[in-house]
């Protein structure tokens, strides 16, 4: 694997070599992303929804000429009917963790104990309306030796989730390991305000900016088909954007070694739309299935499964009187509203794991299986060029009481689908996993030098699985799995160098419910070289 990958990143290099100079690439989970997202509270960007991510060539402009980062961020180049060869900026990255796996909207990258390091490099073809990128990520994780919980689960390895049948390991494994992601990988062509094409790139639905219930870059981004518009399409009533889904799922290694079918489906919807009436304000929606595939592939009715009927009541037959889908579902409804004038946004995201049986089911306890993320940002311009935004977001994923009557579904997990809302072994949705919850402030001051920031932040791991242990040991209230992490982070522009650097120190407090209280320092460090 070694040889191929210099020989994959010999080749990316040349090619990149003879490329011109390209327009600033927006892939999920990018700084230039956070800025541009200030700059629209501020009133100085049109981004649209900033709900359908990555965004798009037609998606993203700055308005004005005069910003922090203006000499750094370079203008698109027009368009042009011959073919243009762009080296996409490469970048190195390196993490390490003192005492357990500690990381979170990092794509590809798991960080285990110890050293990990990441090389993102590619270049991308374009010729007219159609691009192909090949961008991929080159890791490594040196992944070495901490205290597992005993798993207790029965057949699953020594590795796996302890609490429940999920893809998601407490370890990759015993040893060191290499691997190749195809990162930001893409072919698509766009058109009269469309956009198709096949793409391993991650993406982010809905407005959250730490913890997206349905869609984010947690995970590496899985293989799927898209189609949707290219950036916001504006109307004479407001505008819209829209993306459809069909992909395929990844299985990690430590999972369960008795499942024979370990391929799943997926498939989903995002829509937003921004009225013109209400200036700042944008609605959406997202709907996700995934299932496993079946011997004999998938059935035609399977790629539409996004239009299935709301109500679970729908579902009955006399071969199925429940009403029982072999499919798991996440829906959610979300809002974003930027007021520039203020320099000020807010947001939310409400969720739900599960049909409501009819109506009046959904009337009496609408809070069955829900999730939410409630979220505000501030922005304000500073003296010498500089921008300082405040934010705060919670997020709350655990069961509400009504399990208490019904059954219970935890987020993430299912009973038919084992592995759950997972690829490669990383929740595709919000970082802080099934049954979490999490309480987040942060700030950041954006300069012409580059960006310094510092958050503190409050994760409750699996409360879920907490109760059942707590009830199934005879435990109380002592013994919530709670983190709480101190972070600071800084971007520096150095000539043709993006230098990067964060510190992240975690107490956790009760690890898997009867251990110890932890310390983790968690320390990364980045490098782009940005081609004058």
């Amino acid at each position: 694997m070694a040889g191929s990958s210099r020989a994959v990143a010999a080749a990316l290099f040349a090619l990149g070599m003879c490329a011109s100079a390209s327009a600033q690439s927006l892939p999920v989970g990018e700084p230039h992303e956070d800025y541009l997202r200030i700059l629209q509270i501020l009133g100085q960007a049109d981004a649209g929804s900033f709900s359908v991510r990555p965004l798009t060539s037609e998606g993203a402009v700055i308005l004005g000429v005069s910003h922090p980062w203006s000499a750094r961020l370079q203008p698109a180049l027009p368009e042009t009917s011959s073919l243009r060869l762009t080296l996409v900026e490469p970048r190195l990255r390196a993490f390490a963790n003192s005492r357990f796996p500690f990381g979170q909207n990092d794509g590809a990258v798991w960080q285990g104990k110890g050293l990990t390091s990441a090389l993102d490099l590619g270049a991308t073809a374009r010729w007219r309306g159609l691009t192909v990128t090949l961008h991929p990520t080159l890791l490594y994780t040196q992944n070495r030796s901490f205290e597992l919980a005993p798993v207790t689960v029965s057949g699953m390895p020594e590795y796996a989730y302890a609490w429940r049948k999920i893809d998601m390991p407490q370890r990759f494994g015993p040893e060191p390991f290499w691997t190749v992601d195809a990162g930001q990988s893409e072919i698509r062509l766009e058109g009269r305000g469309a956009a198709l094409g096949l793409s391993t790139a991650n993406l982010w639905w809905g407005p959250a900016i730490r913890n997206a219930i349905i869609m984010s870059n947690n995970a590496a981004g899985f293989p799927h088909a898209f189609l949707g518009t290219d950036g916001q399409i504006e109307t004479g009533i407001g505008g819209f954007a829209a993306r459809w889904i069909w992909g395929r799922l990844g299985q990690s290694d430590w999972f369960d070694p008795a499942l024979a079918n370990a391929d799943r489906f997926v498939t989903g919807i995002v829509a937003t739309y921004s009225p013109s009436f209400l200036d700042g304000l944008s609605l959406g929606t997202t709907r996700v299935f995934y299932a496993w595939v079946p011997d004999g592939g998938l059935a035609f009715g399977d790629y539409f499964a996004v239009l299935q009927g709301l109500r679970k009541k729908a579902l009955v037959s006399a071969q199925n009187p429940t009403g029982d889908d072999e499919h798991d579902q996440l829906l959610s409804l979300f809002g974003r509203w930027v007021l520039p004038e203020s320099g000020f946004e807010v947001y939310w995201e409400w969720a739900r794991n599960d049909h409501s049986w009819e109506l009046r089911d959904f009337l009496l306890e609408p809070e069955h299986s829900q999730a939410y993320t409630l979220g505000l940002q501030r922005a304000s311009e500073l003296s010498g060029d500089r921008i300082l935004a405040l934010r705060a977001e919670l997020t709350h994923l655990e069961a509400d009481p009504t399990f208490q009557v019904r059954g219970r579904g935890t987020y993430y997990a299912h009973h038919i689908v084992t592995q759950g809302y997972t690829h490669g072994g990383q929740i595709i949705g919000a970082g802080i996993g099934p049954g979490g919850d999490a309480q987040h402030l942060g700030a950041d001051l954006y300069a012409p030098w580059g960006r310094a920031g510092v958050y503190v932040e409050r994760q409750v791991h699996d409360n879920d699985a907490y109760y059942e242990w707590a009830i199934a040991n005879g435990e109380t209230y002592c013994c919530h799995n709670v983190s709480f992490n101190l972070g600071t982070q800084a971007l520096v522009f150095l000539d043709d160098f993006d230098l990067g650097g964060g510190l992240i120190v975690t107490r956790e407090f009760n690890r898997y419910f009867f251990g110890k209280d932890l310390w983790n320092l968690n320390l990364s460090l980045s490098a782009r070289w940005r081609r004058g």
